[in-house]
């Protein structure tokens, strides 16, 4: 299982911009704070945090509906990553079809729009 170093490596490799690492640090962080709140174990927090970094990783270079997250899914299968990361990653997207079956893939779908909106209020508050 590859760590939070090659997480990170792999969405400086797919992610460039300033704005989407920071909003995949953000889910990150919003991740690991809901596996300890849910009394996941520590490798499951470190899991859950995984899931939050690199659950947009691919967006950038493939970011159609027929590429994201489908691409990155296989990029994370071919790097070791679990199946359970991977279809939690792929059911935030709602045109996958990928149900949202466990703790893990609803609160990363929770996550991702609630960080995506405390940016956004940021952005228009002076």
């Amino acid at each position: 299982m590859p760590n939070r170093d090659d997480a990170w490596e792999l969405l400086c490799e797919y992610t460039k911009g300033d704005s989407l690492r920071k909003h995949a640090l953000a889910v990150e962080a919003a991740m690991r704070a809901a596996a300890k709140r849910y009394g996941e174990a520590d490798a499951d927090v470190d899991e859950w945090g995984l899931v939050g970094l690199l659950h947009d990783f691919d967006y950038e270079m493939f970011p159609s509906p027929d590429q994201h997250p489908f691409t990155g899914a296989n990029i994370l299968c071919g790097r070791g990553y679990s199946d359970r990361m991977i279809r939690a990653i792929m059911g935030h997207a709602t045109y996958t079809g990928v149900p949202r079956d466990t703790d893990l893939a609803r609160t990363l779908f929770a996550t991702d729009e609630l960080c995506g909106f405390l940016v956004a209020c940021a952005l228009v508050r002076p």
